[in-house]
Parts: C-alpha cells; sequence; structure tokens
C-alpha cells in the first residue's frame, strides 16, 4: 500500500473516533541484560523486568447521561526475539474486555486482571512483574499435593465489577464460569476484594475461589485465598505488609500461609529504590522458599527508565522453588540468583 493510502486511511480512522469517541493505541518496549544463577549460571537477554512488553488498543465513548461504554485489548511480547508472550499463542492473552461505566460504578466483560490482582497491585513496589516480584510465589503449589489450583492474575469469561468510592472505600467483584457443559462447578472462578486508601494509608482484604478441571468424572474442588495487607507512606518512604492463606476442600490438601514485607523510596525526584520480600510456608512440613527482590529506578523522562534488578530466591533443603524463569534441578536446594540492567520505555 502506497504512503498516501495510509495516510488517507489514517484521516478517515481519526474522523471516525472524533464522531464517535476515542481510541488509542497504547504500549510499553522492556528489555534488560541479566546474569542468572540457579542448578547452572547463564548470562542472557530479558524482556519485562520492569514491565512486561506489550501493545494494545484502549478505547471509550460518551453515550450521554453519565453513561460510557469502553474497550481494552493487549497482547504481550518479548522484544529479545520479536515473539507472542503470555497468551499462549492467543492475540490479546494480556487483557480483552468490553465494559459500561457510570457514577453508579463500572461492569466489564472478558478476559481481565482478578479483584485479587487489583488489591495486590497497590501494594507491590514491583506491580506483579511476572519475572521479578516476589508476589509470584503466591502461585507456587509446591508440597501442598493434589488438587490444589494456583492463584491466578486473569480470569477469562469474566464478568466484573468496580464500585464507585465512598470516602477512600471501595469493592469489586468477578465471576467466570468454566463453561464446562454439565459440571456449572468445573473450572468456575470467582473472586472479590474491599479496599480503602485514605491520605498516607492504604489498606485491603481479597477473596479468590476456584474449581478444579473440566473432568466430568471428577468432583470438582475449591481451592481458597485470602489476602490481606496495608501500607503506610512515611513520605517519601512507604512500607508495607502482606499475609495470604491458601487451601483446598480436598484433605490430602496441604494449606499455604505467605508473609509478605515492602519497601518504597523516593530518593529523589527521578530516583527509586524499591526492596520486597515474601516467605512461603507448608503446614504440615514441605518447601519454605524465602524470594527479595532489590530494584532501583531512574527516570530519564516521563516516559522513558532505566533500572537495576536482583533477585534472590533462597530454597529449604530438598526443595527446587524458583523465579524468573532461574532453572533448578528438582529436589536440590538450590538457590535462584539474578541481578540484571535494563531499559524501560512506554508509549
Amino acid at each position: 500500500m502506497k504512503a498516501t493510502q495510509w495516510m488517507a486511511m489514517g484521516v478517515a480512522l481519526a474522523a471516525g473516533n472524533a464522531a464517535a469517541g476515542t481510541m488509542q493505541l497504547f504500549g510499553v518496549v522492556d528489555a534488560s541484560i541479566e546474569y542468572a544463577k540457579g542448578s547452572d549460571s547463564v548470562v542472557r537477554m530479558r524482556e519485562g523486568q520492569q514491565a512486561a512488553s506489550r501493545w494494545g488498543i484502549r478505547g471509550i465513548e460518551d453515550l450521554g447521561g453519565g453513561l460510557k461504554a469502553n474497550f481494552l485489548v493487549e497482547s504481550g511480547f518479548n522484544i529479545d526475539t520479536g515473539t507472542e508472550f503470555f497468551g499462549n499463542n492467543r492475540l490479546f492473552g494480556r487483557q480483552a474486555y468490553l465494559g459500561l461505566s457510570g457514577s453508579w460504578g463500572e461492569f466489564r466483560l472478558g478476559r481481565q486482571y482478578t479483584p485479587s490482582f487489583y488489591a495486590l497491585l497497590r501494594l507491590d513496589p514491583f506491580l506483579l512483574n511476572g519475572a521479578v516480584s516476589p508476589f509470584n510465589l503466591l502461585s507456587a503449589t509446591a508440597s501442598q499435593g493434589t488438587g490444589h489450583v494456583a492463584y491466578g492474575a486473569r480470569f477469562d469469561n469474566a464478568v466484573q465489577y468496580f464500585s464507585p468510592k465512598w470516602g477512600g472505600f471501595g469493592f469489586g467483584a468477578a465471576v467466570a464460569p468454566g463453561e464446562v457443559p454439565g459440571s456449572a462447578r468445573s473450572g468456575l472462578n470467582f473472586g472479590m476484594n474491599a479496599t480503602w486508601e485514605a491520605g498516607n494509608a492504604y489498606a485491603f482484604y481479597s477473596y479468590q475461589g476456584m474449581y478444579s478441571g473440566a473432568n466430568l468424572q471428577v468432583e470438582p474442588t475449591l481451592t481458597s485465598n485470602h489476602f490481606v495487607g496495608g501500607s503506610y507512606r512515611f513520605k517519601p518512604v512507604e512500607i508495607g505488609l502482606l499475609f495470604s492463606a491458601a487451601s483446598s476442600e480436598r484433605p490430602e490438601t496441604r494449606s499455604a500461609r505467605h508473609y509478605g514485607v515492602t519497601f518504597s523510596w523516593a530518593v529523589t525526584q527521578r530516583d527509586t529504590f524499591k526492596a520486597a520480600a515474601l516467605k512461603r510456608q507448608i503446614l504440615g512440613g514441605g518447601q519454605r522458599p524465602l524470594a527479595v527482590t532489590l530494584g532501583w529506578d531512574h527516570d530519564l523522562s516521563k516516559r522513558t527508565t532505566a533500572y537495576v534488578r536482583a533477585v534472590l530466591v533462597h530454597n529449604s533443603a530438598g526443595g527446587s522453588v524458583s523465579n524468573n524463569s532461574i532453572v533448578i534441578d528438582p529436589g536440590s536446594g538450590d538457590d535462584a540468583k539474578s541481578v540484571s540492567v535494563g531499559l524501560r520505555h512506554r508509549f
């Protein structure tokens, strides 16, 4: 297609947007160089250690009377290879939803972040980054036995509601059917959160329930995750705490507890030091890993940031829990370590 044709198409799209609403192309590009050591060591280029690389389209239309329609579709990719990332070959694996909003709140339909994800996101200084955040241990299942469904950051087929804020208090709820014929509970996911933020303080409680599999021969069992936490900002420092409990209806499945602490320090207007640690404990014995991440962000501009990340996962004897795709031999008890330097650009 000739350049003039592309320009004409752009003018036509802009004119359509002006009449129907607004639409925006957005994204993140993030790349780093990392040294990682687990059972073996490696030097590699990694993507998304500050924020996962992605591109997306969002739109909104004013329907009048305070009612608005909106949508968002978002796809992840690997900046080091250009391949699709995070969606398991889905076109928009990160998010894909359509919604309506007004003074009464907002409803969304589609693949979305869960209520628990939104509550935890505000607490974690690493923004639940899938590569480096210690909060990744919340999704671990090691030593818990069969029947435990790992906590997930997203629901497919979700109907989600977000309330307006009343004096800093708000809540959200979501339900996502498993869509298994003949079994209403198979694969059913649901959750809620209640948050409060006023001044320098933040507090939340969140619940996430997930029913196992799509095997009609096996009765679905419920895995429950409870999260409670909060933070307080002593300008320019913010400190937070987290407690989490994960359990299953199956009697042979052990429960897990998680204890977390977070720290963020705005050293200058452009520099931020951040740290977080999470301890995972299996009741009745089993692996008890500790994950710690340190980071430094330096804003080169409003959209471009240089950063450093240091990750450690310390395993108990016989453990093999990892983070950041660091290879640990099963049952070795080896620690996972990495140091990386990277650059992130938002558009």
